[in-house]
C-alpha cells in the first residue's frame, strides 16, 4: 500500500516505536476526535469499532490499544474493504457519506487500492504540447511521459516554472486551503512547514515536482506562444513562438493542452486617472518587490482574497494604509491558518500511521462537498435577502458571530464589513488577520465610491486622500482563457474572439472547432464553492489522458467535440448555473465578471466534477 509523502515520518516512527504509553497518550490527547476515530476503524479493520463518535475518551483507549503494534512494526496498514471504508469515512467528517465517493476517496487520499493509469499506444512520432508549467502542466507532462507519451514539449513563458505562484509574489501571499489538502495525491506531504503555506514554499513544491519529472529540455522556460493554427491537412496545429532573446520559431504539435491557468491576466478597474498617478501604481499580481512601503501612505483598491493578505501584511509597516472597498466579503476563521505544522501536531501527521490520510479526506468534506448544500438556492426560502436555504442561513448565522466578535464593538466598521447577499455569493474568504488589521489606527476602510485616481491620490465622494503608493488588489480576467495567444482553429475560425466573446467548452475542456486542442481550467471548467486547483488539475488531466486514449484507439489523427453536444451540455449548464448562489443578480463576483452569467466555475459538487473526468464519452466526439 502506498500513502502519501510523509517527509521525516519514517524517523519520526522509529522514535515512536520506542515511545513510552505515556507519550502515546500525550501523542494522542493532541489528535483531532474525527480523525482518529477514522484511523482506529481503518487500523482495527471492524466498522464498528468507534460506536460513538462523541465519547473521545474511548476513542482515545482504542488508538492507545491499536496503535503500538503498528509503531513496534508487528502489525502493517492493510487496504480497508468498502465496510470498512465506509464506516471511517464517516467519522471523518461526522455524517453520512454517500457510497459513491469511495473510489474517490481512495484515490485522493491514498489509502487506495487505484488502479493505474494503463500506458498509452501512442504512434510513433505523436507529439503533445504543453502551454503552461504551474501545477496542471508540470502534472500533464509528468503524467503522459509516465504512460509513454515522451515526445511533448512544455512551453513556459516564465524564467521558470510555478505558475500562478510564480506570479503571484505579493505581501502576505498563501493558500487559503490546508496544504496537506492542496497538494498532489501522489506527494501530500513534502514537509509543509505550516497548515496553510506561503507562496515560496509552494513555488519550491511546484518547481520540485517540475524537477522530478525529469523533463530536461522538453521544458522550454522563457518561451511564449503567440499564435498556433490548425492545420487541417497535416491534422497538427502550429504554433509561433517567442523566446525571451525576442527571436521567434515555429513547432508543431499533434495535440495541444493549454494550462494557462485562471489567476493570471490581472482586472485593473475603470477608474478615471488610473495612469496619472505620479507614485509607483503595484497590481497584486505583478508586484514589484523593489517598491518599499515602509513609512508611506499606501492606498489599496479591492478588499477580495489579495487584498484579504497584503492589507495585514503591510499594515505594521506603512505609514497609513487606506482601503477603498465597493463591497464586503464574508470571511470564514480557521483554526490552523497562519500556525506552524510542527511539535506534536507534526508527529501526529508523521508518526500516526493514515492520519494524514484520513485528515485530508476530512479537510477536503469541509472544504468540499460538506459546502455544496449551503449553495443550492430553495426557490421557496423565504429570506433571500440574507441566505439561500436553511444550511446557507445557519452559516450567515455562524459567519455573522464571528464577525460580531472582531469587529462587534466597532459599529462604525461593523456596518461597513457585513456583506448585503448571501454567503458564497462571493468567494468566501479565510481571515488572515483582515479584521485585526482594520482596527489598527493606521488602516482606514473607506466606502465612498472612487471618482477618480490623480497624479497625488484617490478621491473619492467623500474628499481626496494624497497618497505614496497605489494597490491594485482587484483580482484576474478569470474569463479570458486563452487570450492573449491568437489561436485559429478548424475551418479557420478564431477561437480566441469566440471563447472571448461567448466561453464555452465542453466539460470546461474542449472547444468547438478545436480539434486536439485541451483547456485547462476552460470555460466552467473548475469547482467554485469548494476542492482546489490541484484537484481540478488532477481530474483535467486524467480526462485529458483519456481523450488521447479513445483518440490512439480510433487509429484517429484528430477528435473533435461535436457541435450538438456542446450545445446540449451548455444549455444543461445554463439552467444548473441558475440553481447556485453565485449566479444571483444584485451583486457582482469574479466567477461572472463582466458578463451576464458564471462563466469560470462548474455548478457541480466534487462528487459530480470528479466522475465527469473519469472516462470521456466516445460519441461526444467526432474521429477523423
Amino acid at each position: 500500500m502506498m500513502l502519501g509523502r510523509g517527509g521525516t515520518g519514517a524517523d519520526v516512527q522509529q522514535t515512536m516505536s520506542r515511545a513510552e504509553p505515556a507519550e502515546l497518550a500525550t501523542l494522542i490527547e493532541a489528535a483531532d476526535r474525527r480523525t482518529l476515530a477514522a484511523v482506529v476503524t481503518h487500523l482495527s479493520g471492524d466498522p464498528g469499532a468507534v460506536p460513538d463518535l462523541r465519547d473521545k475518551a474511548q476513542i482515545k483507549a482504542l488508538a492507545l490499544e491499536i496503535l503500538p503494534a503498528f509503531l513496534r512494526g508487528e502489525r502493517t496498514v492493510t487496504t480497508p474493504g468498502d465496510e470498512v471504508l465506509q464506516a471511517a469515512m464517516n467519522l471523518a467528517v461526522g455524517a453520512e457519506v454517500p457510497a459513491e465517493y469511495r473510489t474517490l476517496v481512495r484515490e485522493q487520499t491514498g489509502i487506495g487500492p487505484v488502479e493505474p493509469l494503463a500506458p498509452l499506444p501512442v504512434p510513433d512520432g505523436f507529439h503533445v504540447a504543453i502551454i503552461g508549467a504551474g501545477v496542471t502542466g508540470v502534472l500533464a507532462a509528468r503524467t503522459l511521459d509516465q504512460l509513454g507519451v515522451t515526445n511533448i514539449t512544455v512551453l513556459e513563458k516564465n524564467p521558470e516554472p510555478g505558475g500562478t505562484w510564480w506570479q503571484n509574489r505579493y505581501p502576505g501571499c498563501r493558500v487559503d486551503t490546508p496544504s496537506l489538502l492542496y497538494s498532489f495525491s501522489f506527494d501530500q506531504d513534502p514537509g509543509w512547514p505550516e497548515h496553510f503555506s506561503r507562496q515560496p514554499e509552494l513555488l519550491r513544491y511546484v518547481k520540485r515536482i517540475a524537477e522530478e519529472s525529469e523533463l530536461g529540455a522538453r521544458l522550454r522556460c522563457g518561451t511564449e506562444v503567440e499564435a498556433m493554427t490548425w492545420d487541417e491537412g497535416a491534422a497538427c496545429w502550429r504554433l509561433d513562438l517567442r523566446h525571451g532573446d525576442g527571436s521567434t520559431s515555429e513547432m508543431t504539435a499533434n495535440a495541444v493542452i493549454a494550462a494557462l491557468g485562471l489567476l493570471r491576466v490581472a482586472r485593473y478597474p475603470d477608474i478615471p486617472g488610473r495612469e496619472e498617478f505620479a507614485g509607483p501604481a503595484l497590481h497584486s499580481a505583478h508586484w514589484d518587490p523593489d517598491v518599499d512601503l515602509h513609512g508611506k501612505r499606501v492606498a489599496v483598491v479591492g478588499t477580495g482574497a489579495s487584498a484579504n493578505q497584503i492589507v495585514p501584511a503591510i499594515a505594521p509597516v506603512a505609514a497609513q494604509v487606506t482601503i477603498y472597498q465597493r463591497s464586503p466579503h464574508w470571511i470564514i476563521s480557521h483554526p490552523k491558518y497562519g500556525k506552524a505544522l510542527a511539535g506534536v501536531e507534526k508527529q501526529l501527521f508523521d508518526a500516526i500511521p493514515t492520519y494524514r490520510e484520513w485528515n485530508r479526506f476530512s479537510e477536503s468534506w469541509k472544504f468540499g462537498d460538506g459546502v455544496t448544500p449551503m449553495v443550492r438556492v430553495d426557490p421557496d426560502w423565504p429570506y433571500p435577502e440574507r441566505s439561500v436555504n436553511a444550511a446557507s442561513d445557519k452559516l450567515r448565522a455562524q459567519l455573522m458571530e464571528y464577525v460580531t466578535s472582531q469587529v462587534g464593538d466597532r459599529p462604525d466598521l461593523l456596518d461597513k464589513v457585513v456583506p448585503n447577499y448571501p454567503p458564497y455569493g462571493k468567494r468566501m474568504l479565510v481571515d488572515n488577520g483582515w479584521y485585526e488589521a482594520l482596527r489598527r489606527d493606521n488602516v482606514r476602510l473607506v466606502t465612498s465610491p472612487i471618482r477618480q485616481v490623480t497624479a497625488d491620490g484617490v478621491t473619492t465622494t467623500a474628499g481626496h486622500d494624497e497618497v505614496d503608493v497605489l494597490v491594485f488588489a482587484t483580482g484576474f480576467q478569470a474569463d479570458r482563457v486563452l487570450w492573449p495567444i491568437q489561436v485559429t482553429g478548424a475551418g479557420g475560425v478564431d477561437i480566441t474572439a469566440r471563447l472571448e466573446e461567448n466561453p464555452e467548452a465542453y466539460l470546461g475542456i474542449s472547444p468547438q472547432d478545436g480539434p486536439n486542442l485541451f483547456i485547462s481550467p476552460g470555460p466552467n471548467g473548475t469547482p467554485g464553492h469548494g476542492g482546489n486547483g490541484i484537484f481540478a488539475a488532477e481530474c483535467h488531466v486524467r480526462y485529458i489522458v483519456e481523450c488521447l486514449r479513445g483518440l490512439f484507439e480510433h487509429g484517429a489523427r484528430s477528435m473533435e467535440v461535436r457541435e450538438e453536444v456542446l450545445r446540449a451540455y451548455v444549455e444543461d449548464l445554463c439552467a444548473e448555473l441558475e440553481t447556485i448562489v453565485q449566479s444571483l443578480p444584485g451583486f457582482d463576483n469574479w466567477y461572472k465578471g463582466d458578463r451576464g452569467r458564471v462563466t469560470t466555475i462548474a455548478p457541480k459538487s466534487i462528487l459530480q466534477f470528479w466522475q465527469d473526468c473519469r472516462t470521456p464519452d466516445p460519441e461526444a466526439y467526432a474521429y477523423r
